[in-house]
């Protein structure tokens, strides 16, 4: 692996020791490397750098990575996760052993580590929107109102199940450790490229969800009185109103992560942040 040179470096602007450790990790590598500062507000802004970077280093909750890795993707540029938060299931590094472990990382030593990501496309009345990527997972919901909302669901041009309730999440493998999780949802192999299909406090359904292959096409299509809520990864929002369609595909895209353990780690590193969640919530 070639060494990294031109690197970015996006921390969570309401953390003040993820801005203090960014600067801290710059200014110790700083011989024979470019680096730039941003915060995940502002990452929209740095189109420019991020043309010119080989690596992102996130540093903050899950949410940072998410943000970072949304930059990244189609940019094919390697992601580097520090945790500032309490679980990090996509971290690498703990924040208090960054500034000693980070060059390991810069030199080029560390394996690359694809997760595959979802593309959702809205049908609405007026055409379809351009693809909207997840890393995560894209979930239908009801917003603000109490009352339930429909969701027929369709995998592959047959009717999977018709959800009455709260919504449905359409999660990833690297998402499956996430909302999904909390709906009781099974844990992925980080790396595959199948994805998940579970309801929110489904009413007077037996079907729980479904693991689909890679290569399936889901259709969540929305029947409610108010209009819903459309999330992708926590961060972008977009509103649906009653019939409109979301297509969701899994069509190779992906986020490179920097490794430095072997895949098999993961299941009992898993196992160490599961005990860590207990009560506890993630910093984002």
């Amino acid at each position: 692996m070639p060494k990294y040179q031109n690197i970015g470096i996006v921390h969570n602007g309401g953390l003040a020791a993820a801005g203090e450790l960014a600067r801290a990790i710059a200014d110790q590598h700083s011989v024979g490397r470019a680096w730039w500062l941003s915060t995940q507000s502002e990452l929209p802004g740095q189109s420019s750098k991020l043309a010119e970077s080989d690596l992102i280093i996130t540093i903050g909750g899950d949410g940072t990575i998410l943000r970072g890795a949304h930059s990244a993707a189609s940019r094919d540029i390697p992601v580097l996760g520090i945790n500032m938060g309490r679980v990090g299931f996509m971290s690498e590094v703990e924040n208090e052993d960054a500034l000693d472990q980070v060059e390991w990382y810069l030199d080029g030593n560390a394996r690359l580590e694809k997760r595959f990501m979802i593309k959702a496309i809205i049908s609405t009345s007026k055409g379809v929107t351009d693809p909207i990527m997840a890393l995560n997972d894209v979930t239908v919901a009801r917003g603000a109102t109490l009352r339930v909302i429909e969701v027929t669901t369709v995998v592959d041009g047959v009717h999977l199940a018709t959800y009455r309730g709260d919504g449905v999440v359409v999660s990833t493998a690297t998402g499956s450790t996430g909302y999904s999780l909390a709906l009781g949802g099974p844990v992925m192999d980080p790396t595959s490229r199948d994805f998940l299909v579970k309801p929110i406090a489904s009413h007077m359904s037996q079907f729980g969800g479904a693991i689909l292959q890679s290569s399936s096409k889901v259709q969540l299509v929305v029947d409610a009185y108010e209009d819903v809520a459309l999330n992708v990864d926590g961060f972008l929002d977009r509103t649906l109103s009653s019939g409109e369609k979301v297509t969701i595909t899994q069509d190779g895209d992906y986020v490179s992560f920097l490794r430095r353990k072997p895949p098999a780690d993961f299941w009992g590193y898993l196992s160490t942040r599961l005990e860590i969640r207990k009560g506890s919530g993630d910093t984002r």
